[in-house]
């Protein structure tokens, strides 16, 4: 499958690529877009990053996908996961919010070396798996580069394993300004994802919280 690298962009811009679409109840995208959810269902690899961490927009796809009664699986490699978020949106999406909560799997990671193990010693399945935050552990300074660069290559071979058979959808962000000789971890998780979807900085488009009331 071609690479694709999409924008996404302020309503006022291109309607059909915004990240937040007013007619679908501020949903952020790809929830608030049936057809790009769709497309996240592909066995491929997909990459949604940008100066700050894409958690919400995940977050609030998965729990869109979990509402339809998909089970899922959420790796949290940056203390990421908003479970208060998580159940407010399920109680809006569905009529029984415990069930909707009951499809997601959650396992977390606090350092690269425990992110790089969680990955490899996940079976091929058929459900989603959405990553959080993945290069959060790798930007680490205590961890030598040459230590975390090989580790992440082992890691995305383990990630394209599991895109083989199932959706695998990626949260990144771009290393802070102390650590920008990491931008190669980035770049290689760019060349690997089968899709990617660069966000917007949010104070340039407006906030990402959905308004879920």
């Amino acid at each position: 499958m071609d690479k694709a690298q999409t924008q996404l962009v302020p309503v006022a811009t291109v309607r059909t690529t915004s990240l937040i679409d007013p007619q679908a109840e501020s949903l952020p995208y790809p929830a608030a877009d049936p057809a790009l959810l769709e497309v996240l269902l592909q066995p491929r690899l997909a990459l949604f990053w940008g100066a700050h961490t894409p958690t919400r927009t995940l977050l609030a796809a998965a729990t869109t996908l979990a509402s339809r009664g998909q089970g899922l699986r959420i790796f949290d490699g940056g203390n990421r996961f908003d479970g208060y978020f998580v159940a407010r949106l399920a109680r809006r999406l569905s009529t029984d919010p415990q069930t909707t909560l009951k499809h997601i799997r959650l396992s977390r990671a606090f350092t690269c070396f425990q992110m790089a193990e969680l990955i490899e010693n996940t079976p091929t399945d058929l459900q989603p798996l959405f990553v959080l935050d993945l290069l959060a552990t790798f930007y680490d300074e205590s961890v030598p580069l040459r230590d975390t660069e090989r580790l992440l290559i082992t890691t995305i071979a383990h990630l394209k394993r599991l895109a083989a058979t199932g959706p695998v959808i990626i949260g990144a962000r771009e290393p802070q300004s102390l650590v920008k000789d990491r931008w190669i971890l980035l770049d290689r998780l760019q060349t690997a994802a089968d899709a990617t979807w660069l966000l917007r900085a949010p104070e340039e488009i407006g906030p990402l919280q959905p308004n879920l009331f």
